[in-house]
């Protein structure tokens, strides 16, 4: 699993409780990787992983056996 530099600054920042809710959220990822919602319009191709308030972005990537986590964020703005 990868992260951009803006999801790794986000969890730098976060309190780290919520930190802990997150990573220990993104490393479920490696034994499910379609659990998140699948996003449309824009951000087709995506997919959402709910974390109580707050949602990652991220993309798997079949042909490399990854998964690219885009952007973490707040659920009021995680999708601007």
């Amino acid at each position: 699993m990868y992260l951009t530099s803006e999801a790794e600054t986000f969890l730098k920042k976060c309190d780290k409780s919520v930190r802990g809710r997150i990573v220990k959220r993104l490393t479920t990822l490696g034994n499910d990787p379609e659990a998140g919602k699948p996003l449309t319009a824009v951000l087709a191709g995506l997919r959402s992983l709910r974390i109580g308030d707050y949602r990652a972005i991220y993309e798997i990537k079949n042909s490399e056996l990854l998964i690219l986590v885009i952007k973490i964020g707040h659920r009021k703005n995680a999708y601007d």
